[in-house]
């Protein structure tokens, strides 16, 4: 259930009854200002247009900074350009990055690391122009970070799956693995010596993992890799 603030002033007891719902995020990462329960999409686009550019998305109310790393951006970066490669040589469609906005069903704006966007989903083959996509990826790909919990990222592929996602990979370069969703719920779990397979929603691409892990490390490094 969604918290919502209602009081004209509200309590810490309101305001932690919408942090217990964000599954575990960890303090550093929610904003205060707007206070939790209060945020809009306006605040997100203010922010993420800001000078520093923050990359925060809208959770109920409140605006949770995306986790951040090196790693992750590194296999975030390689993977995207696949996909940028991929979608030019095939008239595929696009990908784009974490402040690629989406609007979700229930009104909470998310930025996954990766979207891909068939043309085929519109049907002049261009996406409206919004600040804030008003549909979601079919494909979505979220990269680890440290301070990502599981339940995080639960709630994400829920909202994500009910707004019209059909696939999503969720990378985890900690444990050299990666799940393969093709529901909120229904995954297969790939090890370091998988690949990462478009199916029917992205046909004819692959990525095997070994590569992305690769990513940063001496050519001698990579040799070692399963």
């Amino acid at each position: 259930m969604t918290a919502t603030i209602v009081n004209p002033v509200p309590t810490m007891a309101d305001v932690a009854a919408i942090l217990a719902g964000l599954g575990g995020v960890p303090p550093e990462r929610i904003w205060m200002t707007p206070t939790p329960g209060t945020a809009t999409e306006a605040d997100v686009i203010r922010i993420v247009e800001s000078a520093d550019k923050r990359l925060v998305e809208l959770v109920d109310g409140t605006l949770v900074e995306k986790a951040v790393g090196q790693e992750e951006s590194r296999i975030t970066i390689r993977l995207g350009g696949k996909f940028d490669v991929y979608c030019e040589d095939n008239d595929f469609g696009w990908v784009s990055g974490p402040d690629g906005m989406t609007r979700m069903k229930g009104g909470n704006v998310r930025g996954p690391d990766l979207s891909v966007f068939p043309f085929s989903m519109f049907p002049d083959g261009e996406m409206p122009d919004e600040l804030v996509a008003s549909v979601a990826p079919m494909l979505a790909i979220e990269v680890l970070s440290k301070s990502n919990t599981v339940a995080e990222i639960a709630k994400k592929l829920v909202e994500l799956f009910a707004s019209g996602t059909t696939l999503a990979w969720v990378i985890d370069p900690k444990k050299r693995s990666a799940k393969v969703y093709t529901a909120a719920t229904k995954f297969t779990t790939l090890d370091a010596t998988g690949v990462l397979d478009g199916g029917e929603v992205v046909p004819g691409f692959r990525c095997p993992l070994a590569d992305l892990f690769a990513v940063g490390k001496h050519r001698s490094a990579r040799k070692k890799a399963p």
